[in-house]
């Protein structure tokens, strides 16, 4: 009769080798993640602080605002989205994957997507400008409103893709924390030093100078650690390339804001800016498990890149997938659920009565970040796959079934309307996406 064998350790402690084998298991695992968990816990500690600030000052600011105030504010949210997809091109969803398929090619391509950001940035200005004077003052368009619109999308500018692709995330939310906590910092200094002063003007002022500060912080790191020298090749024409190989998924990203963007100005155009602060107020619940998810899918989106690579086996991508999908569905349930369940004491607890009726709105939000946290993992995917034209296909179907859902419930349902069709349509958008996925998956070996 063989006995097991037993280890007896320098302070006593006697272990069974399997439990041995196990524990040296799980350290080997944790630390061949090393770098990617602690980029995560950065990126976690960082945006519930900037997520608890930030719901806690935009809660503020719809009350002191009022829903038609803050319907405005959102409307021009709304337009600034816009302003900033047009910008990005589609780099936002490329550049980490080009930056690290061709990594002797990154100052390079670094430089050619400014280039192409920056003439984006410039003709979307200059197209503010002329409707602003175009229609006069009778525009709708304030300055206040103007504003707020290049806070938002000026920020396209940033190189969010080269600290992300050189596993830098936390340091890049570091810049972010401290952009948030100048413009928070600021909009309670005017709260509580001079309350009656909190508008629409302001909040753009202060969103536009706490950019500014966030985008120096970020050019002035990465541009001492990027080589630029050994740059030979004509920039202007890498930047035009790049353009003509993001056009599909810059069309995508454009047809992505017919789903929360598009019935936003819809239901301001049907119900008024009242109705669309109410619809805004319910987001706000939703915005802090979107916060989260984002910056779990900037750590998951250069792993993405790597397992779509040709050297990449099927069971590989399998279980990278499996533990993406169960990671970002559990941080979004709770948030889900709670907005699900009790969308009514939610509503109350936080907002000034006007804001009750936006209650129905929250229920319908609550599935859909559930939806989402699961439809962001395979457009991902899709993207880092090469699959630009069947992205597009997909997001253009359910643009189109957006238009149509709108333009039929909105006008009946107003905000509930909205987000119901937000939900239907996205939600058919996600489920191809994961279609086509689970297709390419199946084709590897």
């Amino acid at each position: 009769m063989v006995r097991e064998q037993i280890v007896i350790e320098p302070d006593g402690v006697i272990e069974a080798p399997e439990k041995i084998g196990l524990v040296v298991h799980l350290q080997k695992i944790i630390f061949s993640q090393k770098v990617h968990l602690q980029n995560l816990s950065v990126l976690v500690f960082v945006n519930f602080l900037v997520a608890g600030l930030g719901f806690l000052t935009r809660v503020k600011i719809a009350n002191t605002l009022g829903k038609e105030g803050f319907g405005l504010l959102a409307y021009g949210l709304v337009l600034g989205r816009y302003a900033g997809t047009l910008v990005r091109f589609g780099l936002d969803r490329t550049l980490v994957r080009d930056l690290v398929h061709y990594p002797k090619r990154f100052g390079e391509l670094v430089t050619a997507s400014l280039i192409l950001r920056g003439s984006m940035f410039i003709l979307v200005l200059i197209g503010l400008l002329i409707w602003k004077f175009l229609e006069g003052p009778e525009t709708e368009l304030t300055w206040a409103l103007f504003i707020v619109i290049i806070a938002h999308f000026v920020v396209s500018l940033d190189l969010q893709a080269t600290y992300d692709s050189w596993h830098k995330m936390s340091r890049h939310a570091v810049y972010r924390l401290i952009q948030r906590l100048c413009y928070l910092g600021c909009v309670w200094g005017l709260v509580l030093f001079v309350p009656g002063k909190l508008n629409i003007l302001w909040i753009g002022a202060l969103m536009l100078g706490s950019v500014v500060l966030y985008l120096s912080l970020q050019y002035n790191w990465a541009f001492k650690r990027i080589d630029f020298k050994n740059i030979s090749v004509s920039l202007i024409k890498t930047a035009c390339r790049m353009g003509r190989g993001n056009l599909w998924i810059w069309l995508a990203a454009m047809g992505c804001l017919s789903f929360g963007s598009l019935n936003q100005l819809i239901l301001k155009h049907y119900s008024g800016t009242a109705e669309l602060g109410g619809y805004a107020a319910a987001w706000q619940i939703v915005a802090i498990a979107m916060l989260l998810l984002t910056q779990i899918s900037r750590v998951g989106n250069p792993a993405t890149a790597r397992i779509t690579r040709k050297d990449s086996n099927q069971s590989a991508r399998i279980r990278f997938l499996t533990k993406y999908s169960v990671v970002m569905f559990v941080v979004a349930a709770p948030v889900g659920i709670a907005a699900l369940i009790c969308p009514e004491l939610i509503i109350t607890l936080l907002f000034r009565p006007e804001y009750a009726s936006a209650a129905s709105v929250m229920r319908i939000m609550g599935i859909y970040i559930m939806v989402f946290s699961l439809g962001l993992i395979a457009s991902q995917y899709v993207v880092s796959a090469h699959l630009e034209k069947i992205y597009f296909t997909t997001v253009i179907v359910g643009g189109i079934l957006s238009i149509t859902l709108c333009l039929v419930l909105i006008p009946r349902m107003a905000g509930y309307g909205s987000a119901l069709a937000l939900l239907i349509a996205h939600g058919a958008s996600m489920g191809l996406y994961w279609v086509v996925m689970i297709q390419h998956v199946r084709k590897q070996r």
